[in-house]
């Protein structure tokens, strides 16, 4: 569910906040991702569309299906595609990786130094036991506004997995262009080695759990953002297969990914008369 939203002053920040928090681009697969089923059920609560929704996110093999009431969005590492389906509106749409690594906005410059304060064991939404942390960073704008930003993750590390894993689910790497937000999300995930993947039939160590608690936050050019990322449920389930299927009859349309890329350029420059 990404959005493309431009704050005087804090525009791209505003950006990688939301795109950390959940349905940002994962990355490409190396490997077997998730050698075991993970579905995992997520409670995203959006301040600017002042809402809030769930989201059922199942990860089998190398394919990561979203699911969002009738909406579904299909990334699969072995085609190197992303398919999105409304079921409502009955339309579909198929990006190719390449495409969606095109239209992802370039990376910001890396502002300041991050400080990390381990916060010790805490109760997740879900009931678990999380290694909670907390990342700041102060940043200043040439024109002199002061800028905060700040991450608080809870690990769940009862479930183990892989680096490239972690960077699927959080949106850290191709084809998106990973923010510095997510990078604390990853650096929060892993933990000691030598520990064995819950997620994985193989024997090497695990080294990463799952971000299961993220709170973004931003603050600056008086404007406060907050956003809430919430695991509320984890199991082995496979998704709806009807959900997965593209209804006779639908319509493809533009991708979702590419259009609002398409609309920030030409907001950024309008076509001349």
């Amino acid at each position: 569910m990404q959005q493309n939203l431009v704050y005087s002053g804090g525009g791209r920040v505003v950006f990688a906040l939301i795109t950390a928090l959940g349905f940002a681009l994962p990355a490409a697969a190396a490997g077997v991702l998730f050698p075991k089923p993970l579905h995992i059920v997520r409670r995203l609560e959006d301040p600017i569309a002042k809402r809030t929704i769930t989201v059922d996110e199942y990860c089998s093999g190398n394919r990561v299906v979203s699911i969002n009431g009738r909406k579904v969005v299909i990334t699969d590492y072995d085609t190197q595609q992303i398919t999105e389906i409304d079921h409502d509106r009955g339309t579909y749409s198929i990006t190719a990786f390449a495409d969606a690594a095109k239209a992802q906005p370039h990376a910001a410059t890396k502002q300041g130094s991050w400080k990390t304060t381990p916060l010790g064991m805490k109760t997740s939404s879900a009931g678990r036991s999380i290694d909670a942390f907390t990342f700041e960073v102060n940043t200043s704008e040439a024109k002199g506004d002061r800028e905060h930003r700040r991450v608080e993750v809870g690990v769940d590390r009862q479930v183990a997995l892989s680096r490239e894993a972690v960077e699927v689910l959080v949106g850290a790497a191709y084809p998106s262009q990973p923010s510095e937000e997510q990078e604390q999300l990853v650096t929060a995930a892993k933990g000691r080695a030598g520990r064995m993947t819950a997620n994985s039939e193989s024997s090497s160590p695990a080294e990463y759990g799952l971000p299961s608690e993220t709170v973004l936050s931003y603050d600056g050019d008086n404007t406060h953002l907050t956003y809430r990322n919430s695991v509320v449920r984890i199991g082995d389930e496979a998704p709806p297969p009807e959900l997965l299927l593209i209804a006779p009859g639908s319509t493809r349309v533009e991708s979702r990914l590419t259009r609002a890329a398409r609309e920030m350029r030409e907001l950024d420059f309008p076509p001349q008369p």
